[in-house]
């Protein structure tokens, strides 16, 4: 294995991965996500010689996956009410936008449609850890998504997608005054004052920030929390939950997928996805249509299968097994589905198929699982409520099985 290779595995491998302690550690996850995806391209340019063509569209989709789950852990986290409404409607809002480049390849949609949400969710988050967050009215949510939207995103959406301009080759080029394709290393040599001002700088944010933070956790000395908190600062979700009065999500899981309103939305979730990736990688060859139905047949089956899985109160050790087995059966189904769509007219890439189905599984078990915590949390009534517009799994203890 060469180094090019291992450095290639390790970011690709942190990509995948550091997305998934999103639902327990949200803010730190998505923050180190964020810093991923923004620093991959230019580790890959500094320490290898890889080709890099063909990452640009697994990119694409790794982004769409570590949202995705920042998604399902509002669902866990976040429970109900007006920041899981306001959360879902910037996050679909996105999804249209993506939908819409993808088969126009007009850029102006990804300006329209701003991911506001990724930015919503991390000022959320920095709240959640020492406030409780039933507590903000809608309009001071209003007011923070209307700043995000103008302030933040909508000039950066601007700057990437219709001026075309990447950052850290802005960096090099007004700042340290040296061409685009120079590396870090000559960049920062050319003016030595700027560097040396930059690390004073980032030096004393950092050292400013950690001594704040460890004062916060380990509290004023004399056990008091500070007035403008409702708790010492944590980044454990469920630490944050148990403060709120929530039993911790239990590691043994039963499959509670139902055909209610979960799966409309979850229907809707996969399909829109579906088409953002098929058109990325793309996985198949085939029309929009196919995509649709196609995807749909796969959330059918899965339902259909949870459903008998949960009838017979058969349980998983962990959300990994569950994860394992939704992976073997999505597979199968999109395979007979291409078979039955005609082999030898409808092209297949067995590679991305997989890396395809494995991402969208992931995404339809937490999805699932974070919706049942949600469920559980929010207590019989909504779950009596919500069991008369379809079947599903009669529930009516606290705790999340």
């Amino acid at each position: 294995m060469t180094f090019d290779t291992i450095i290639f595995a390790v970011v690709v491998s942190l990509r995948f991965l550091v997305p998934l302690r999103i639902p327990r550690y949200p803010l730190p996850a998505i923050l180190i996500c964020l810093s991923i995806d923004a620093i991959d391209q230019s580790i890959f340019q500094q320490f290898t010689d890889l080709n890099l063509d063909g990452y640009q569209t697994y990119d694409k989709a790794l982004d769409i996956f570590y949202l995705s789950v920042a998604y399902v852990s509002v669902l866990r986290n976040w429970v109900s009410g007006p920041l899981v409404t306001m959360a879902t409607i910037l996050w679909y809002y996105r999804l249209v936008g993506v939908v819409l480049f993808e088969y126009t390849q007009e850029r102006w949609f990804l300006v329209i449609f701003a991911n506001t949400f990724e930015y919503f969710f991390i000022a959320i988050e920095i709240y959640r850890q020492t406030r409780r967050p039933d507590r903000l009215p809608w309009c001071q949510i209003l007011l923070l998504v209307s700043a995000i939207w103008i302030v933040i995103k909508i000039p950066q959406e601007l700057w990437i997608h219709i001026a075309q301009l990447d950052f850290t080759n802005a960096v090099k080029e007004y700042v340290f005054g040296v061409s685009p394709d120079s590396t870090w290393a000559s960049s920062l040599s050319n003016r030595p004052l700027i560097t040396i001002a930059l690390i004073i700088v980032v030096t004393f944010t950092v050292v400013s920030s950690l001594r704040t933070l460890r004062q916060e956790f380990r509290g004023n000395g004399d056990g008091r929390i500070p007035l403008n908190h409702d708790w010492p600062r944590t980044i454990d979700a469920d630490v944050i939950g148990a403060r709120l009065g929530w039993d911790p999500p239990s590691r043994v899981v039963r499959p509670t997928a139902s055909f209610g309103w979960s799966f409309v939305e979850k229907v809707f979730l996969t399909t829109m996805i579906a088409m953002i990736f098929a058109n990325i990688l793309p996985a198949f060859q085939v029309g929009t249509g196919s995509i649709i139905a196609g995807t749909t047949v796969v959330i059918v089956v899965n339902t259909f299968l949870s459903e008998w899985l949960n009838e017979r109160r058969i349980t998983m050790r962990t959300l990994r097994v569950l994860y394992v087995v939704m992976v073997v059966v999505n597979l199968a189904t999109v395979l007979v589905f291409y078979a039955l769509l005609g082999g030898n007219e409808v092209k297949i890439r067995l590679g991305n198929t997989a890396f395809f189905v494995a991402l969208l599984t992931l995404i339809v078990v937490l999805f699932d699982r974070y919706r049942q915590v949600s469920r559980m949390r929010r207590g019989p009534t909504f779950i009596l409520r919500e069991h008369h517009f379809g079947s599903g799994p009669r529930l009516g203890r606290r705790s999340v099985p």
